[in-house]
C-alpha cells in the first residue's frame, strides 16, 4: 500500500545524524536498491538546512540486503558551504555497510536553460498497468512487488514478456506515479523518485539478449548508482521514464534514464550500472 511506501521510504531518526529503516518487501529475496536510495535521501535531507534542494545523488551497492532486517543509516555531513551542502551516507546491517552514498544539496538558483525533447508516446491512459498484467497472466509475485504493487502505477510502452523472452531493442518507456496523493513534506517526493529510478535500469541491458533474472548461469545485481534532480516534479503525477542501455562489456551492463513530466519537462536523469557475468 502506499501508506507503507511512504512510512519506509521516511526512516525514523534514533540519535544525532542516525536513523533506521525498514523494509516494504519483508518475504522478497534481497531488499530492493531503490528503496536504499530513497532511504538515504530521506537521511540526508532530514540534516540540511530548508533552503536547500537536492540536486544529485551518487551510490555504490555493496552487499545485498536482509530482508528481515532493519537498515541502519549513518549522515556525515561532509560539508556546508554559502550555496551548496554535502552529505555521505552508509547504509548498514549487523555493522556491515550495504550502500554508500553521496549527496549534494543547493540553494534555489538562476541560470540558461536547455533540454532535449521528450519523445513521443502513448498517454499513460491507452496503456495497461504492470500489476493488471501480472494479474491477468496469473504470474504476480507478491513477495518483491516493485512495479506491481497497489503503491505504485507504472504502464510499459512496450511491456517485457519474461516468460518468452526474445533479443529486442534496449529502450523502454515507462509511465510511472504513485497510485495517490503524496504530502508536500520536504525531500519526500525527491526519495520517491529515487525508489522509481531503480526499476528497469537493469531489465534494459538483459533484454538486448533475452536474458532473464530467473537464469541461474547469470549473476545480476546493481553496482553503482547515479541520480541528477534538474527541476521540481511530483511524483503523484504522471512522469515517463526513458530507459536505455549505453553499453553492455566485461560482465557489466550500463543505463541511463531520463524522467519528463508529462507536459514534457526533464526532472531527473540517471545512470545505473549493473553487473552481468556467468558464474
Amino acid at each position: 500500500m502506499l501508506s507503507t511506501l511512504l512510512e519506509v521510504v521516511s526512516p525514523v531518526a534514533t540519535g544525532e545524524d542516525r536513523f533506521v529503516g525498514h523494509n516494504m518487501h519483508p518475504d522478497a529475496f534481497r531488499v530492493y536498491g531503490g528503496q536504499v536510495l530513497a532511504q538515504a535521501i530521506s537521511a540526508a535531507v532530514a540534516t540540511v538546512a530548508d533552503d536547500r534542494v537536492i540536486h544529485s545523488q551518487h551510490a555504490y551497492f555493496l552487499r545485498p540486503g536482509n530482508t528481515r532486517l532493519p537498515m541502519d543509516f549513518e549522515v556525515e555531513r561532509a560539508r556546508d558551504g554559502r550555496g551548496f551542502s554535502s552529505r555521505r551516507v552508509v547504509a548498514s546491517q549487523r555493522g556491515k555497510p550495504v550502500l554508500v552514498a553521496s549527496m549534494s544539496f543547493q540553494q534555489p538558483s538562476r541560470g540558461e536553460d536547455y533540454q532535449p525533447d521528450m519523445p513521443a508516446v502513448p498517454p499513460p491512459e491507452s496503456l495497461p498497468n504492470e500489476r493488471q498484467l501480472h494479474l491477468e497472466a496469473g504470474k504476480l509475485d507478491e513477495s518483491f512487488m516493485i512495479t506491481t504493487g497497489e503503491d505504485l502505477d507504472i504502464r510499459v510502452v512496450e511491456p517485457i514478456d519474461w516468460n518468452n523472452l526474445k533479443p529486442r531493442e534496449p529502450v523502454l518507456q515507462a509511465w510511472m506515479k504513485t497510485t495517490g496523493p503524496v504530502p508536500a513534506t520536504r525531500g519526500l517526493h525527491h526519495a520517491l523518485l529515487a525508489y522509481l529510478s531503480d526499476a528497469f535500469l537493469v531489465d534494459v541491458c538483459l533484454i538486448k539478449h533475452g536474458l532473464s533474472f530467473e537464469d541461474t548461469r547469470w549473476q545480476i545485481a546493481s553496482l553503482d548508482h547515479g541520480l541528477w534532480f534538474h527541476d521540481d516534479f511530483r511524483v503523484d503525477d504522471w512522469l515517463l521514464h526513458v530507459v536505455e542501455a549505453e553499453r553492455i562489456s566485461g560482465g557489466r551492463g550500463l543505463a541511463r534514464g531520463s524522467f519528463y513530466t508529462r507536459e514534457g519537462r526533464l526532472v531527473a536523469s540517471t545512470v545505473q550500472q549493473s553487473v552481468m557475468r556467468l558464474l
